[in-house]
């Protein structure tokens, strides 16, 4: 019934509105040279989405970050491609409660991780993964840009291409070109949210 989704969502922005302003992280900007690890957040629905992000994964475990992508998959049950590996792992509807907030011990240890850059590649539609950015203790954070969503420090804005590929693409550019400008900024210079465009 759509009354009751509706009170579900209501109740669950409230909640994500409070935890967010209750997370006391310590914001830094963080370049990839400095950078010892990288959280990174996607939906992993279908096999498609996993295999998009793979060369994005690898792209930061080759350049020897301790990296793990959680991928959140809107399903009962989770499939054979939805294996746990070394920088993977998955949750899906049955970790959500109620309001659909995500809830178990990989979930917990990935928002109490202090990750010098936490990356989201997914939008704002997907609540459960929106959760986890609030929650996120990540030292820096990375999103797409939305307006109104002041969650992230650092906003990519993409005006014409907006799929995953191209957002991962700018991602990694900003991160290196943050390299060249801040390579003798001081890792607790505090941050403020900006857009690149």
């Amino acid at each position: 019934m759509q009354f009751i989704e509706d009170i579900k969502h209501r109740f669950g922005r409230w909640v994500f509105q409070r935890e967010l302003k209750s997370n006391k992280r310590t914001k830094a900007v963080s370049n990839l040279e400095n950078a010892k690890s990288i959280g990174i957040l996607y939906e992993a629905t279908d096999a498609v989405q996993i295999k998009k992000i793979e060369p994005f994964v690898k792209y930061f475990f080759e350049l020897k970050k301790d990296v793990k992508a959680l991928g959140y998959v809107n399903k009962k049950k989770l499939d054979n491609h939805h294996i746990p590996k070394l920088n993977y792992d998955f949750f899906y509807l049955k970790d959500l409660n109620w309001y659909y907030k995500p809830q178990n011990y990989i979930i917990s240890n990935f928002v109490k991780k202090e990750y010098d850059i936490l990356i989201n590649l997914s939008d704002s539609n997907c609540i459960p993964i929106k959760y986890l950015v609030a929650s996120s203790l990540a030292h820096f954070k990375i999103g797409q840009f939305e307006d109104g969503f002041e969650i992230y420090d650092l906003m990519i804005k993409l005006d014409k291409e907006k799929s995953k590929e191209r957002l991962m693409e700018e991602i990694k550019h900003y991160l290196n070109l943050i390299n060249k400008k801040n390579a003798s900024a001081k890792r607790n210079r505090n941050c403020t949210s900006y857009t690149i465009q």
